[in-house]
């Protein structure tokens, strides 16, 4: 076969394998690209793009979940990413922000890197006993200005390029021991009475005088008696006259 037949053939294999790529750009839409599959999972909703996104397990079948990605804000406000959740698991995902809040804020024309890294933003999912290597799970996200959005995303084990990402054991408060309650108080017992004052428990009067005697000056308070008459009789008178 000739050089030229050979090009002629080549050229011809070309224009079929491209035919359909031609035909999807002539028309306006992205069926041919939409078939492309990115190594991890992206999407775009309004401003906010989320990207690179990756769900890594942790040990066994602990059922601990964490989320890898990045989140950028292509927009002029800041925005705040307000709730993600797994489905499957028992409850939403536990955000943190690098300054402690439980929620995860966008700066206006910045971005905020899920990666694993120690005091940084980070969000981790627990009771998700589904998530295992290999599997797409659901994700969704709800913002606080555009709204929400889902999309599968692949699970991986923690090994090589995820190990970083790999979700620690919620730490467990321990419980500070408990303080017995006090005894019930006994009621309270009458104190004894204090000792009179000097003077007063023998009863004897201020000023130093002897009890039960008489304050100067004041009647003894005893009458004398007077004598008793021996008769009934009047006393002979010494004037009487004599017998004659």
């Amino acid at each position: 076969m000739s050089r030229s037949i050979r090009r002629g053939a080549v050229a011809a294999t070309l224009a079929l394998a491209l035919a359909p790529l031609a035909a999807a750009c002539s028309s306006g839409t992205d069926a041919a690209t939409s078939q492309l599959k990115p190594d991890s999972a992206h999407t775009q909703l309004g401003t906010i793009k989320v990207q690179n996104l990756s769900l890594v397990t942790g040990d066994g079948d602990s059922g601990l979940v964490s989320l890898g990605g990045a989140i950028i804000n292509e927009g002029d406000k800041p925005e705040t990413l307000k709730s993600v959740t797994l489905a499957g698991a028992a409850v939403p995902g536990a955000m943190k922000d690098k300054d402690g809040a439980t929620s995860i804020t966008i700066p206006a024309g910045g971005a905020v890197y899920l990666t694993g890294e120690k005091g940084g933003p980070s969000v981790s999912f627990s009771g998700a006993p589904d998530a295992t290597a290999g599997k797409y799970i659901d994700v969704t996200f709800g913002f606080s200005s555009v709204g929400e959005t889902k999309l599968g995303v692949a699970v991986h084990p923690p090994e090589g390029y995820y190990e970083s990402l790999k979700p620690a054991a919620p730490q467990t408060a321990t419980p500070a021991p408990s303080t017995p309650a006090p005894p019930t108080s006994a009621p309270a017992t009458s104190a004894p009475a204090s000792p009179p004052a000097s003077g007063a428990a023998s009863g004897a009067p201020e000023g130093g005088e002897t009890p039960g005697a008489p304050a100067s000056g004041a009647p003894t308070g005893t009458a004398t008696a007077p004598a008793s008459n021996t008769s009934s009789r009047p006393p002979a008178s010494s004037n009487a006259p004599a017998n004659g």
